[in-house]
């Protein structure tokens, strides 16, 4: 990993309160070729999604104050085309349950930690060309 540059220019939304695994996220992502936000909270993550307007968002689900569910909630009302921007969810919660109930949410895709970096950054492509074909047509 990391040679590949299989992320180039893709812009991707951290969301994550624990800061190892934030730190983790942007250095796996950014060794691919992503430009990373990372942010630490659903407030903050809100408002720069509205400013910058991401390719791609990876979610935690469980934070304290808000969580995931409401990220997602939030900018699944917005009323412009951001409201498809694919948000992952990348979440401790793993049961057969909680899948269901993130992708329910409105999450694209859901992972669940400990989760195999491969597995992220191709998912990441993946949405990103898809999206990419869904809004350039």
């Amino acid at each position: 990993m990391g040679v590949r540059n299989i992320l180039e220019g893709v812009r991707v939304l951290v969301i994550e309160d624990e800061k190892d695994t934030r730190d983790l996220l942007a250095y796996l992502l950014e060794s691919e070729g992503a430009t990373v936000i990372p942010v630490d909270n659903v407030t903050d993550a809100l408002e720069i999604f509205t400013e910058r307007q991401p390719d791609i968002v990876v979610s935690d689900i469980g934070m304290p104050d808000y969580n995931g569910y409401a990220f997602i909630a939030a900018v699944r009302r917005q009323k412009s085309e951001i409201r498809r921007t694919p948000v992952i969810a990348l979440t401790a919660f793993s049961t057969p349950a909680d899948r269901d109930t993130a992708l329910i949410s409105g999450f694209d895709e859901y992972l669940a930690k400990p989760f195999e970096p491969e597995q992220l950054i191709l998912t990441i492509k993946r949405l990103h060309n898809e999206h990419h074909i869904d809004t350039a047509a």
